[in-house]
């Protein structure tokens, strides 16, 4: 007998401990070293030891990404919402 249990262990899992990835936001060759700190579905994004903003995951892909807290710009947004989308996958 199959147990909807089963197919969990198929599923991406969301990280349970803070880590680093490095981007270039802005396409100029400037990296930028952020840190991501999961809580739940939540992602707590600083850079420079200063909250950039907070991503909450509402569904599958890069789309189901959105932007509780910050002002970041939507391309900006998109490039982490990527980033972070691949960073789960490859767990």
């Amino acid at each position: 007998m199959i147990n909807e249990d089963d197919f969990d262990l198929y599923e991406p899992q969301m990280p349970q401990e803070a880590f680093h990835l490095e981007l270039d936001l802005f396409d100029v060759g400037e990296y930028y070293n952020l840190l991501f700190i999961p809580c739940n579905d939540v992602f707590i994004v600083v850079s420079n030891n200063e909250h950039f903003t907070t991503m909450v995951k509402n569904g599958e892909g890069t789309d189901a990404w959105e932007q509780r807290d910050g002002q970041v710009e939507d391309e900006i947004f998109e490039k982490l919402a990527i980033a972070l989308g691949e960073y789960i996958d490859n767990q």
